[in-house]
């Protein structure tokens, strides 16, 4: 059953509506029925009939290039959509704003020798700038995606002017005339930044960074000057390389918990988070999108208000007032953080990556492997003028090792540290054998002889406990440690499995000089690795 009973294409009329999208050339089909049935009527819509699907591609093209706006064109299943080719290629070089909406059976697949299904998974890259293929909206998981879509894919063609692609399911109903109101239009802001002014004015502001590389200085100055105007808060991880004013890391905020704190607007830029709880600051706040290359990303499915479109120094600087505002939300927010006490942990993962950035020398560079380590690191503040780097683009357990090692390569007198898990230690040991590996690189292997990160999941914990460990977080495996293979590559070797121990030396590993790598092995066991996170995240304020 769709949502509240509107299916998808229903969706798709009301977001067009919009949108302000009123020219359609329609094709006879069986496919497209509903959605051709639902517009023919509707006087906000300008409907063509045209039986030939290669000419409608190129009656829209012309209707398009009169009225300067997007045009959809729409057909059935099978080879229909085939003939929109020529015509969507004309669009795609000339730069004009076709909409191709074609249907498809979701009862037939590949696989089910079905009459009529054409895969329209795969086009060629000169025919549209986007395609986006829709599923039925079963939920409000499906639904949050199909609004997110076609947000991200209409106003492309609307404010790039370039062709798009929908696939949408067929629909049958015929019953249902009403649109859904549960829809949102994304705004794209290209030039006149400083009229938002307007909307930013007492309201409570914060700035949501994901990972990012390392900022240029005037964009870093632009956005410390626009946080302190606002009293704005820069909500960040250590991944996000922002080292300017007003910065509050993700998990400290989380620590709050407290919904009068949460933001109205979030102005968010930066790629992905390592954190998985901006849910908790994007909330109920008014989203906006900053891009510097138009690349539309909404996070968790957010309604985007407004994509704000331009580089960073240019945004920020016409935002800013002149006189700043008198919200005191940094403040206060910076008042109940500093009131965060977190209690004496076991050896743990927390503890060690809190010892490390209290010891880590000011710039240095520091590669954060997933996932544990990256996550837990984010509680904790560490010294600015350090590029810190994280494989969380595809997330993977991949090449942590490799890419540090990588970042020490660039310059020998700058100490480079890599902080990582057993799982993906041993995963990328290999390279440590690499003969250009110096005596600036430094690794921090926490091995707790698993995947414990799984062991955190409450769902897998609850279900399972124990029962996981064979499989799903491949426990047992490198009991022995490292010892062996970091010495065979020439490192200096030493290892903790008490605090005592860990405290004794992380200071050495961290500014002591020796000529050699070093390879520092911490073990720890599962009890106090779930002992250290409850600690953690039940961290309370005094």
């Amino acid at each position: 059953m769709a949502v509240n009973n509107f299916s998808t294409l229903h969706y798709i009329i009301a977001t067009l509506k919009n949108y302000d999208i009123k020219h359609i050339v329609a094709s006879p089909g069986t496919q497209n029925s509903s959605f051709n049935i639902q517009v023919q009527d509707d006087t906000d819509f300008k409907c063509y009939s045209v039986v030939d699907e290669r000419s409608a591609a190129y009656v829209a093209l012309g209707i398009s290039q009169e009225i300067n706006n997007p045009v959809v064109i729409t057909c059935t299943g099978a080879t229909a959509a085939r003939n929109y080719i020529s015509a969507m290629t004309e669009a795609y070089y000339a730069e004009i704003p076709i909409i191709a909406l074609t249907f498809y059976d979701p009862n037939t697949h590949k696989y089910n020798l079905s009459p009529q299904y054409t895969d329209r998974n795969i086009s060629q890259n000169d025919i549209k700038s986007m395609s986006i293929h829709l599923p039925e909206i079963k939920d409000e998981i499906d639904k949050k995606f199909v609004l997110t879509a076609l947000n991200a894919a209409i106003s492309r063609a609307v404010y790039n002017h370039e062709p798009i692609h929908i696939n949408c399911p067929a629909s049958y109903n015929f019953e249902v005339k009403t649109l859904p109101d549960d829809i949102w239009k994304t705004e794209y802001i290209f030039e006149d930044f400083h009229k938002l002014k307007e909307d930013l004015n007492n309201k409570k502001v914060g700035i949501l960074i994901g990972k990012h590389r390392p900022f240029k200085k005037e964009d870093e100055i632009a956005i410390s000057a626009f946080a302190k105007n606002y009293d704005a808060a820069v909500f960040c991880e250590h991944a996000s390389n922002y080292n300017g004013e007003n910065k509050i890391l993700i998990p400290q905020f989380r620590l709050l918990n407290t919904p009068e704190l949460k933001p109205d607007i979030v102005i968010d830029l930066g790629g992905i988070s390592s954190t998985y709880i901006n849910y908790e600051i994007l909330n109920n706040a008014e989203y906006w999108s900053l891009s510097e290359n138009y690349k539309y990303s909404s996070r968790e499915d957010k309604k985007m208000k407004k994509l704000i479109v331009g580089r960073y120094k240019n945004i920020f600087t016409e935002l800013s007032n002149k006189k700043t505002q008198e919200e005191n939300y940094f403040k206060l927010l910076k008042e109940k953080i500093n009131q965060i006490s977190i209690n004496p942990m076991p050896l743990s993962t927390p503890f060690a990556v809190q010892k490390l950035a209290k010891n880590l020398p000011e710039n240095c560079s520091l590669h954060l492997a997933i996932l544990m380590v990256v996550q837990n690191m984010n509680y904790f503040k560490i010294p600015k003028n350090i590029n810190i780097v994280s494989n969380t683009g595809g997330f993977g357990i991949d090449g942590a090792i490799s890419t540090a090692v990588g970042q020490s390569l660039v310059n020998s007198q700058k100490k480079c540290f890599c902080v990582t898990g057993d799982l993906a230690f041993f995963y990328d040991m290999n390279i440590l054998g690499n003969r250009h590996i110096k005596n600036n690189f430094r690794i921090l292997l926490i091995n707790n002889n698993k995947g414990y990160t799984m062991r955190t999941n409450p769902y897998f914990e609850k279900s399972w406990g124990e029962k996981s460990d064979p499989l799903i977080t491949a426990a047992g495996h490198y009991k022995n440690g490292a010892k062996d293979w970091a010495k065979s590559c020439g490192f200096e070797y030493f290892s903790a499995n008490s605090k005592e121990k860990f405290e004794l030396q992380i200071n050495d590993f961290c500014n002591k000089e020796y000529d050699k790598p070093i390879l520092f092995e911490v073990f720890t066991n599962t009890k106090e690795e779930k002992q250290g996170l409850n600690i953690l995240r039940n961290s309370f304020i005094k």
